[in-house]
């Protein structure tokens, strides 16, 4: 069985731990997902099962929408919920104009440095191995893009002096939120760290089934589905249909640009291509 599969992560498992369960419930090992959810992080989590795993890496660079809870008033360890506390300060003194302002620079292309325990590789090995092991970790900033930090709710906690701010934020990939949550806090001065976090859309994907409705009925979103879904599609002939199934390059229709999903004949998903030269580059061939 080939396609994407929607997943509505629950809090506890990691993603590996999903990939595992969808290994058994579709009866292979050919099962991968495109980006990853701390254990702590609910909500979409794209998997790939059989030839559908050849579309993951392009499926990653979609932008993606979450719903999180960031607490002002104490920072942690892994800048989220699950670390230890290292610092606490009164919120007393922040105002909800305060909030607002120093959200303004956390819109557009900044410049952010991921959380020290995420799964970026540091020569060969994960920063949050690498810590886990006793290691200092500092990565470097780099520049990810937020179309949109939207404000939902603020709660102030007089008996925990803290405060909980609920944002929806639309953002490039690559983007931590609970980067957004250490350097809201940073800004502030009182520290901050994310207590929630779901993801509820990635890239044209925002409808999603639990691990328990999947492992009742499996549902799969069969491959030219999901190109269609995703891509701008151009349809070819029968001749450039055979032509593509070997890899072959044929002619782009005039209207094709960037990355496109390539249909035969018959309509099926024959290859993800991307327009070069007024020819259709192949990326990914299904055979």
């Amino acid at each position: 069985m080939d396609g994407i599969v929607l997943v509505d992560k629950p809090e506890g498992p990691t993603s590996h731990d999903v990939v595992r369960k969808m290994r058994r419930i579709f009866n292979t090992r050919k099962v991968g997902h495109a980006g990853t959810l701390d254990p702590m992080a609910t909500g979409m989590l794209v998997i790939g099962v059989g030839r559908a795993t050849r579309l993951l890496g392009y499926l990653t660079q979609s932008d993606k929408e979450y719903l999180g809870t960031i607490r002002l008033g104490s920072a942690t360890t892994t800048d989220d919920a699950q670390g230890e506390v290292i610092s606490q300060s009164t919120t007393r003194q922040i105002t909800q104009a305060d909030i607002y302002e120093a959200l303004r620079e956390f819109r557009g292309h900044i410049q952010q440095r991921p959380s020290a325990v995420s799964a970026i590789q540091v020569d060969g090995k994960r920063a949050y191995a690498r810590v886990r092991a006793g290691e200092e970790v500092e990565l470097p900033a780099r520049e990810v893009t937020i179309h949109d930090c939207e404000v939902l709710s603020i709660t102030d906690h007089p008996d925990l002096d803290a405060i909980d701010i609920e944002v929806r934020v639309v953002c490039s990939v690559g983007t931590y939120i609970r980067a957004i949550a250490r350097d809201l806090g940073a800004a502030l001065e009182v520290g901050g760290h994310l207590t929630a976090l779901r993801r509820t859309r990635s890239g044209a994907f925002s409808s999603m089934k639990s691990l328990e409705e999947l492992e009742d009925q499996p549902q799969v979103i069969d491959i030219t589905s999901a190109i269609r879904q995703v891509f701008d599609c151009v349809q070819i002939d029968e001749e450039q249909t055979v032509k593509a199934l070997h890899g072959v390059r044929v002619p782009a229709p005039t209207s094709a640009s960037g990355t496109v999903g390539v249909l035969g004949a018959d309509g099926n998903a024959v290859s993800l291509c991307e327009v070069k030269n007024e020819e259709l580059v192949p990326l990914v061939v299904f055979v």
